[in-house]
């Protein structure tokens, strides 16, 4: 198989691999209570969220599904700050519960028009937009956006998939009332399960429902009663217990680290591979200053040759998405593979490959 150096899910480190190698335990009882509520701590931790997250079995879409259900009623208006394939997919949630919603475009290398947003958020009900579009490696001021949302007295919902554990936030400190990612990518654990956490605003609006929600699933209101009144069996369904255990594992080895340390030396890392792409003629999408840590995408006159032969030499990278699509290569800096010694081997083969 070649080595994964794509946007999403990045290898395992081994400690986290060999989790999932041991027998499965249950997802109830005593141990399992505590081995939980050890996940759930570290995640409140990394994410700067006092109210205690949410790991639920399935992906970050069923997190930002859960986000929109919870936060919002139909009929609802939100503004949607749409920056490609993800910002597409907040839009597709938005009509599916049917919110009404202003869109605020941002093409590729675009700055994001702040004055926009305030003025599209006066009178909405949320705000919702990715921390860093995958499709174009960009990162949002989600600072600057939770600020102007709060102004406006609206709700802000950031999809931090491609982002958490690779970027620096903090739920309580940055004002984001729901957060939502994955495990598989700056988590660096295996994939299959999301993850949510809400600010203080973000829960109170939860608690205040009255009526039904239009899920059994995602709602929380359900989540939190099995951790108050069954704690032996602190969630509503099956827990897959080994992917549990190996992201808990995973977060530990950031917290051991430090958040700001770890994400500095990913950034670190981002910045010798887009240099080193931008010497050999494929300048970064993202505009100077916003560009992210975990996938750098870089503008290219032929990807799927230099795609191809990356793969034929062990190395998989990732192609373009929505607006990208057939213009750029995508490079993820995720888990085991993200290091100098595969950037540097990266770069020479795509200038191998140019030649």
């Amino acid at each position: 198989m070649p080595a994964l150096m794509i946007a999403g899910p990045g290898e395992l480190h081994e400690e986290d691999l060999a989790i999932l190698g041991r027998q499965v335990i249950a997802h109830y009882g005593d141990t399992w209570q505590s081995l939980h509520a050890q996940a759930l701590d570290a995640l409140g931790k990394l994410l700067g969220a006092a109210d205690l997250p949410y790991l639920i079995p399935g992906t970050g879409s069923t997190c930002l599904e859960a986000a929109v259900v919870n936060l919002f009623d139909p009929g609802q208006k939100v503004v949607i700050i749409n920056t490609g394939f993800f910002g597409i997919r907040l839009r597709e949630l938005a009509m599916a519960h049917r919110l009404e919603f202003v869109e605020i475009p941002v093409a590729p290398g675009e700055m994001l028009d702040l004055d926009r947003v305030a003025d599209a958020a006066k009178g909405a009900d949320g705000v919702l937009s990715v921390h860093v579009e995958t499709a174009t490696g960009t990162r949002l001021p989600i600072e600057d956006i939770a600020r102007i949302a709060k102004d406006a007295g609206a709700l802000y919902m950031v999809d931090g998939i491609a982002s958490v554990g690779g970027e620096l936030l903090d739920v309580d400190e940055m004002g984001l009332d729901a957060i939502v990612t994955g495990t598989q990518k700056g988590l660096e654990a295996p994939p299959g399960l999301g993850v949510i956490a809400f600010s203080a605003r973000g829960r109170e609006v939860i608690e205040a429902r009255t009526e039904p929600l239009r899920s059994w699933y995602l709602d929380i209101k359900r989540w939190d009663w099995y951790r108050k009144e069954w704690p032996h069996h602190p969630h509503p369904v099956t827990m897959p217990t080994n992917p549990v255990l190996a992201v808990s594992s995973s977060i530990q080895r950031i917290l051991e680290v430090g958040l700001e340390s770890w994400v500095g030396r990913r950034a670190d890392l981002a910045k010798r591979l887009r240099e080193g792409l931008n010497d050999l003629g494929l300048g970064p999408v993202a505009p100077p200053g916003f560009e992210a840590n975990l996938v750098t995408a870089a503008w290219a006159d032929d990807p799927n040759r230099i795609i191809g032969y990356l793969l034929e030499h062990g190395i998989q990278v990732s192609a373009g998405l929505e607006p990208t699509t057939g213009k750029v290569i995508r490079v993820g800096l995720m888990g085991a593979t993200a290091t100098d010694e595969m950037v540097d081997k990266v770069l020479g083969l795509v200038g191998d490959s140019l030649n």
